[in-house]
């Protein structure tokens, strides 16, 4: 009894017990006010850290310990709501919007703000995880979805930086690049440490952006106009992009997971001559055979022996049909007299398939007091051409914590460590086969063998073949990267805070470059190898005080002072090494080089010290819209007195749609003009340009080479010098842009269409510019401060919701900006150039030995304009033209085939005196459009972008385009139309467009280089969806979605070259508009994973 009874006792407490700890189950629906479901609500059980998130229909579960548990829905844009649980079981939540917080939240410089209360020309762009999985770098989001943001790839290589430019360049000879800032900390961009050597050649500028994870970045706003940048001052010149990376969420952990794969081949192949075609210019190009007689080609002769027909040896090819064969040399060792040929298009061996996989993994959570967010990634793209390709792999680590009710603190870590292997970027000297771009192009379309190469092209460099390239070249990076920054915020009292933010950026970077004896640089060097150690990094400590008040129906304040200080360093060393006896080590063989010189180490230090003040007043809840800023820069680069420069701004909005007379009109839901006026300022020089530096060579010698700082005692021994290697300007100050902008906003119909319009103008005065001294000054250009350059335009961005039903939407938007840039003034004296034009005007630097400077800036015209030499057509048999032009001084040569330039002067000769601008590398307008539609689960997206009215500087047009006496392929449209004689096999042309083989080409610039560089690109398509949430959650899974994409889908384009869209010299302002040896771009095919749980 006694066992019974307390057995009995123990079955009553356990059932009170499974009774007071039993968890109810609530499920529900959370909809819009439309009746539409909405993903991503946060369900948090109050007072707790348990919480979940809605699915893709908008449904949820969660466990509550009892009825008295409150649930608080809450999602951006919409009222939070606290719902008791009592004795529902399903509930049904429709969550309203909230019209304080329905304006996305945008990030300013030093804080943040409603969209409906900007008032400079701000762009915002939230991407989803679809579209950081298709990137590798976070330039490459941005390409036509922001109006008046242009970016432009140096080349087509993984890992190789892209260049950005905000409402056209503020300066002439900068990289005219705009400052990032990610996470409160600037970040230097790539135009800062491109590269171009002075020896001919030059490399493919790294992407230092390339370190931040795309998938890691929850918004990107992108700063235009000097409001908004003014708050910047120097560093916001050429515009800013602010980068805010994710943060954690209260809640349980949520992890993500990503993978695409991707499969790549070059878009786009040039039509070169075939092995026939080929063989038939060779043959056309070598003329008649010395015993043909007369008009008679004799193509076969009579055996003396046999008595029998057959080909004339004479000839070096002999074609059968389709069979195409070569004549082996007298001394051959191989058996018979001719070698059948295999075909090859090189294009296609060098430019394979390339295979890419990118992997990413994010968690997120945290209580009501600790949130984290942490992520890892690994992405190992390969590239279009062989043994080419970036890997690399990242961590992040963000986390925010309340230390108490008044002090936050948000830490940010970001590592990551990169392997990049590039190609060749080209070089000046080498010609075309100066990169394995051209040489895919100008190699004969059949592998030679070894006896024709060594019989027929003594110089070994001169055979190189694509395989020479992947072989004997060598151009590998490794980067350690190590991103870090620190928020702490104190909450003074109810209107005052201050923020201390903190943090820096450091990378190391190894880059070695080899050169084998097979190519141009190593074969004139025997074996040539660079080994450069680049460190770079800069800190900043801000210190903001923020200042928040309101006097209800008056007016809201918000003001912000602060005092910063930034501090860059960079330190280059470069080690040379020829002269090699054992070639096997490659990059690793500097100790096997006969020379080796340390060259003199390149550092750049300075720091800025500023002071910052801005004030946003909102009248009348929000009607009225004032903001005021300065900025005072003191910047080391400058010596004292002209190192402090001040840079205010100022801007006021009128939100009509609050006004009285407006309340009627229903489907208005938001209008505001703006206008605003600020001044930023430009520093984009070298940090000792004020001082005279020692160095132990001339660097600015007016021969425009680097020439030792040597000489020789009575001996004979050399003598090593220090010598100043250049001249100092200890007058130089700011460069000073002044700039207006215009807009309106505005959103109709419920939200469903709306836009933007701004007119800007902006004038940068006291251009930092180079100055051509006097070759008696034993030096060749000093920086002044001289000059003004104007931008002004205009940009529209329109949105709209076609259609919006509970099943399907569709959605449009795009952007279209025009920019007229103009030289206002040099400063500098009016000459004549060519004949009858008198310009103030200066050239750019040279795009190479085959062509010379290519742009020239004049006042009063566009920036870079193209310089150079008007054709006529080509010169005929008989040509009155031979009668008119002499061969004395000119630069051409007066024969029928070749070029017929213009005498613009008409004085019988053709020199620089009948030069001419040719083309404008200035778009006329930049736009893109997207378009998104959804049904039930399943998405579809298209993108596109394009430019109007430029013009591009076609290098390869020398080489392939125009036949001549030093090319052998050629495209396959200039080998039918070219000039040519009468022949046995294509017969006589009197061309008017395309010259002879036996032609010369000049080394000059002229007009058949320029080609019209319009384009418009689908850049990419998107198929995407998403399981059905009841099928997911059986699985353990909150989401998860599936997508294919086409990127680079297709393009339509007049320009010949492999694509429009590129920039060879895109961190150069002197330089702009040029394509030298450019590589395809790709065609990739994507298919991905995204998974939640």
């Amino acid at each position: 009894m006694k066992f019974e009874k307390r057995y009995i006792v123990l079955l009553c407490m356990l059932v009170v017990a499974s009774a007071s700890f039993a968890q109810i189950i609530v499920k529900g629906t959370v909809k819009g006010e439309d009746d539409l479901s909405i993903p991503g609500v946060n369900v948090l059980i109050k007072g707790t850290t348990n919480a979940t998130v809605t699915d893709l229909d908008g449904k949820f579960s969660i466990s509550v310990p009892s009825e008295k548990s409150v649930l608080v829905f809450s999602f951006v844009g919409m009222k939070s709501q606290d719902v008791a649980v009592g004795k529902n079981r399903n509930l049904e939540i429709v969550l309203k919007e909230n019209s304080e917080v329905l304006d996305e939240v945008v990030v300013i410089g030093y804080g943040t703000m409603k969209k409906s209360d900007l008032t400079g020309a701000v762009s915002s762009f939230r991407p989803d995880e679809k579209d950081v999985a298709k990137v590798a770098s976070i330039d490459n989001l941005l390409q036509g979805k922001i109006a008046g943001l242009s970016v432009g790839a140096s080349t087509e290589a993984p890992g190789a930086a892209s260049s950005v430019t905000i409402r056209g360049a503020n300066s002439l000879r900068g990289d005219n690049q705009p400052l990032y800032v990610i996470d409160n900390i600037p970040q230097a961009s790539a135009g800062e440490f491109a590269n171009s050597g002075n020896d001919g050649t030059f490399t493919i500028a790294s992407n230092p952006l390339s370190s931040l994870n795309p998938a890691d970045i929850e918004s990107i706003e992108v700063l235009k106009d000097a409001s908004a940048t003014a708050i910047y001052g120097s560093r916001g010149a050429n515009g800013v992009i602010l980068i805010t990376t994710k943060r954690g969420k209260s809640g349980k952990p949520t992890v993500t997971a990503s993978a695409n794969f991707t499969l790549a081949n070059a878009a786009r192949l040039l039509e070169m001559m075939n092995l026939k075609e080929y063989a038939i210019g060779r043959m056309v190009f070598g003329g008649k055979a010395a015993n043909a007689v007369g008009d008679d080609w004799m193509l076969q002769i009579t055996n003396p022996e046999t008595g029998q027909l057959e080909w004339n040896d004479s000839y070096q090819y002999y074609i059968d049909g389709n069979d195409i064969y070569r004549k082996l040399g007298e001394n051959s060792k191989l058996p018979g007299k001719w070698r059948l040929l295999n075909p090859i298009d090189w294009q296609k061996e060098i430019y394979s398939t390339a295979f890419s996989q990118n992997y990413s993994l994010t968690v997120n959570g945290g209580s009501d007091k600790i949130t984290y967010f942490t992520s890892a990634s690994y992405k190992n793209i390969e590239g279009l051409v062989q043994g080419t390709g970036l890997r690399q792999g990242d961590v992040r680590v963000n986390l925010n914590a309340d230390l108490s009710k008044s002090v936050k603190i948000a830490l940010s870590l970001n590592g990551s460590l990169k392997e990049n292997d590039m190609m060749s970027g080209g070089n000046t000297t080498g010609g075309a086969t100066g990169a394995v771009s051209n040489v895919a192009l100008y190699s004969a379309p059949y592998v030679r063998t070894e006896e024709e190469m060594e019989l027929e092209t003594p110089n070994l460099a001169d055979r190189a073949t694509v395989w020479t390239w992947v072989d004997d070249y060598d151009d590998k990076t490794t980067e350690k990267a190590f991103r870090g920054s620190l928020d702490l915020t104190w909450q003074i009292c109810k209107f005052l805070s201050y923020n201390l933010r903190t943090g820096g950026n450091i990378a190391i970077q190894d880059r070695d470059r080899w050169f084998n004896i097979t190519l141009w640089d190593g074969a004139a060097q025997n074996g040539y190898l660079t080994q450069t150690d680049f460190n770079r990094s800069n800190y900043s400590v801000e210190n903001v005080l923020q200042f928040n008040h309101k006097v209800q129906g008056i007016v809201d304040i918000n003001a912000v002072a602060g005092l910063t200080y930034d501090d860059y360093n960079s330190l280059n060393t470069l080690v040379v090494g020829n002269n090699f006896d054992v070639y096997d080590f490659r990059s690793n063989g500097l100790h096997m080089a006969g020379n080796t010189e340390v060259k003199q180490p390149i550092q750049s230090d300075y720091q800025l010290l500023s002071f910052l003040a801005r004030a946003n007043l909102s009248f009348l809840d929000g009607r009225y819209l004032l903001t005021a800023s300065i900025r005072g820069d003191g910047s080391s680069k400058f010596l004292k007195g002209n190192r402090w420069a001040y840079f205010p701004a100022a801007t006021v909005a009128w939100r009509m749609e609050q006004e009285k007379f407006m309340k009627d009109v229903r489907w208005v839901d938001q209008l505001k003009l703006r206008a605003g006026y600020g001044e930023t300022g430009s520093q984009s020089i070298d940090p000792y340009s004020t001082f005279a530096s020692y160095g132990s060579s001339f660097v600015n010698t007016p021969q425009g080479a680097t020439k030792p700082g040597q000489s020789a005692n009575g001996s004979g021994d050399k003598l090593i010098g220090v010598v100043v290697d250049k001249l100092p300007n200890d007058a130089l100050k700011w460069e000073r842009t002044r700039s207006y902008n215009v807009g309106i906003d505005f959103s109709f119909f419920q939200y469903r269409l709306g836009g933007t319009i701004d007119l800007y103008s902006k004038t940068t005065n006291d251009l930092l510019i180079q100055k051509d001294l006097p070759p008696s000054t034993g030096y060749k250009s000093i920086v002044i401060n001289q000059g003004s350059l104007r931008n002004k335009g205009v940009e529209i961005t329109l949105n709209g919701d076609i259609v919006r039903t509970k099943n399907f939407t569709w959605k449009l938007s795009g952007n279209i900006a025009f920019n007229q840039p103009e030289i206002l003034d040099f400063g500098l004296p009016e000459k004549e150039w060519g004949t009858g034009q008198y310009w103030k005007a200066y050239m750019g630097n040279s795009i190479g030995d085959h062509f010379g400077e290519a742009n020239i800036f004049i006042a009063g015209r566009a920036p870079g304009l193209f310089y150079g030499y008007e054709t006529d057509g080509i010169i005929q048999e008989n040509d009155p033209y031979l009668q008119k032009v002499t061969n004395t001084s000119s630069i051409n040569t007066l024969k029928p085939g070749n070029l017929k330039f213009v005498d613009q002067n008409g004085d019988g000769v053709i020199n620089e005196k009948d030069r001419v601008i040719l083309g404008n590398p200035n778009a006329k307008f930049n736009y893109g459009f997207q378009t998104d539609f959804t049904w039930k689960d399943l998405t579809f997206s298209m993108t596109f972008n394009g430019v109007y009215g430029n013009d591009i500087l076609n290098t390869n047009n020398r080489y392939f385009k125009l036949p001549s006496n030093s090319s052998s392929m050629v495209y396959k449209d200039s080998f039918y139309n070219m000039w040519r004689g009468d022949n046995p096999w294509i017969g006589a042309y009197a061309s008017n467009t395309i010259p002879s083989f036996s032609s010369v080409t000049p080394k000059v610039v002229i007009d058949e280089y320029i080609e019209d560089g319009s384009f418009l690109r689908c850049s990419d398509i998107t198929l995407g969806y998403n399981l059905p949430s009841k099928i997911v959650s059986k699985i353990g899974f909150k989401s998860v979605g599936i997508y294919a994409s086409v990127k680079n889908a297709f393009l339509i384009t007049k320009y010949t070259g492999y694509d429009p869209e590129v920039n060879s010299f895109a961190f150069d302002g002197t330089r702009p508009g040029i394509d030298v040896s450019s590589y395809p771009h790709t065609r990739s095919y994507i298919f991905g994973l995204n998974v939640s749980f």
